[in-house]
């Protein structure tokens, strides 16, 4: 994104010379023009990088914070799903104990 704006403003200022250098001045006049011009330009500049620079570290940090507390519920999911399973396995083990126990006492008895 940041060469882009760097090709932005240098677009913006060649075509700004360009249109200077075609117009009918005096030599003089030209340059101070131009000296004028360039000052405010590059203080237009340096201020709109300034803003981008502040709108995309607030981007930047917002996407930062989002993105954790997506991976901190992904986490907690995992979290909770493992222990369902867990505790799903453990049921299903003492039910296979007893089916076992119940079919060897059924077995010694009958």
């Amino acid at each position: 994104m940041s060469r882009f704006l760097e090709g932005l403003v240098v677009g913006g200022v060649m075509g700004y010379i360009v249109g200077i250098l075609s117009a009918p001045k005096s030599g003089a006049e030209l340059r101070q023009q131009i000296a004028d011009n360039s000052e405010d330009l590059y203080k237009q500049a340096s201020d709109s990088l300034v803003d981008i620079r502040e709108k995309t570290g607030t981007v930047i940090n917002e996407a930062q914070t989002k993105g954790t507390e997506v991976f901190k519920k992904a986490s907690d999911s995992v979290v909770g799903t493992k222990e369902q399973i867990a505790q799903k396995l453990q049921e299903l083990a003492g039910q296979s104990t007893k089916v076992m126990v119940d079919d060897v006492e059924s077995a010694t008895s009958g």
